[in-house]
């Protein structure tokens, strides 16, 4: 209870206390992030990343780390940052919240990294955030639009993308633009899945559009036929996919083969290459939010960036989730730039609150002490031939 006269701290007044306190004697109450230089060596800077190496969502967390890597590896290749190259430790939780926390835990305890970056998927991340926070980690750039990583009082976790709730909202301004109004959701049976089914239940009540039909989409790809005949039922004129990687795949080529015809709409967590490799001409119409520039963009410096790099690997298929590693991968660089000449737990915040206007080749950051997401970029393309999209 707060004494007379005083007012009790918000979460994130006190968590900028407590932070300020352990900076000034070097120690904090609970877990001692006493070790703020971790990860950080006269040759290197060690980064950690729980992902999914194995499991449904593998390929999709394969190509978000294959860009990442292209710009790490050129970094690297030029003397890194301020001399130190910088290296990622990956560990599989294929896709397991409760492996993500072990992970987390031994990455901070055992390979002392500096920072946590690109977690996949939202029950991982969400999972690994908690731990994140306590120990005073960095929690930098989730490979998820989740609302719950998007929360304000949140001191370590920094997002530079467009959330799922502004990708489905536009969907459904779209839709309702166009004269749709019976639409359905399937959506992943998490944490992810369920969030953004709430924030379509809210846009379709704001664009006055009837959400006929939701049904639940499991990981491992169970009880598919179950969800193809409830939203069959219902026909809708359009179906919201709140899901990634193969589920997602999965549901189009069940519903397509069951003989139902209907516009897809997708999150920018799908890609476009996978979509192409298992639906082939079925991928056309597909019409996915996107939230980076595209790989494909001449006109932006970092898609023009990445196509160089790119080709100098030998790497001429593109995706969107490529180029979301990329610009990632360049937002913690310009990070661990401005953190100084011997970068801390506690510089590297502070470095990124710092980037109130930050240009990235065209692509905007706008972080500060008291706003830790920044992205308001949404797009939707169409698949068009050849897994090429299209407006």
């Amino acid at each position: 209870m707060a004494a007379a006269g005083v007012q009790p701290l918000s979460r994130a007044g006190a968590a900028r206390r407590r932070t300020a306190l352990a900076m000034a004697l070097g120690w904090a109450t609970g877990t001692a992030w006493a070790q703020d230089s971790a990860g950080v060596t006269d040759g290197e800077i060690v980064i950690g990343q729980s992902c999914q190496l194995s499991g449904p969502l593998a390929a999709l967390t394969s190509e978000v780390r294959q860009g990442s890597a292209l710009y790490f590896d050129h970094v690297n290749a030029s003397g890194g940052v301020r001399g130190r190259k910088i290296r990622v430790v990956a560990i599989d939780d294929a896709y397991d919240p409760k492996k993500a926390a072990e992970n987390t835990k031994k990455l901070i305890d055992e390979d002392k990294v500096l920072a946590l970056f690109q977690y996949a998927g939202t029950p991982p991340a969400l999972a690994a955030l908690p731990i994140a926070e306590d120990r005073g980690v960095p929690f930098i750039a989730p490979f998820t639009g989740s609302d719950g990583l998007r929360q304000a009082g949140s001191r370590y976790v920094f997002n530079i993308k467009a959330g799922y709730a502004a990708e489905l909202d536009a969907t459904v301004k779209q839709l309702a633009s166009v004269g749709i109004a019976r639409i359905a959701a399937v959506y992943l049976n998490n944490p992810f899945g369920t969030g953004g089914l709430a924030s379509v239940e809210k846009s379709v009540k704001n664009h006055k559009v009837e959400l006929v039909a939701q049904a639940p989409l499991e990981v491992d790809g169970s009880k598919m036929a179950d969800a193809v005949a409830v939203v069959a039922k219902a026909a809708p004129q359009a179906i919201i996919v709140i899901s990634a990687g193969k589920p997602s795949v999965d549901f189009v080529d069940a519903y397509l083969a069951a003989g139902h015809r209907t516009t897809f709409y997708m999150l920018s967590v799908i890609s476009n290459a996978q979509l192409v490799k298992a639906l082939g001409e079925r991928a056309r119409g597909i019409v996915v939010s996107q939230v980076v520039p595209s790989p494909w963009n001449q006109s932006m410096p970092i898609s023009r960036e990445f196509q160089t790099l790119a080709k100098a690997k030998g790497i001429t298929e593109y995706t969107f989730s490529q180029m979301e590693g990329f610009i990632s991968a360049r937002f913690l660089v310009e990070a661990l730039q401005r953190a100084g000449a011997k970068p801390t737990r506690a510089g590297l915040v502070q470095a990124m609150e710092s980037m109130k206007s930050v240009n990235l080749g065209g692509y905007p950051v706008e972080l500060s002490a008291t706003q830790h997401s920044s992205g308001k970029f949404v797009d939707l393309l169409m698949m068009g031939r050849d897994g090429r999209f299209t407006k």
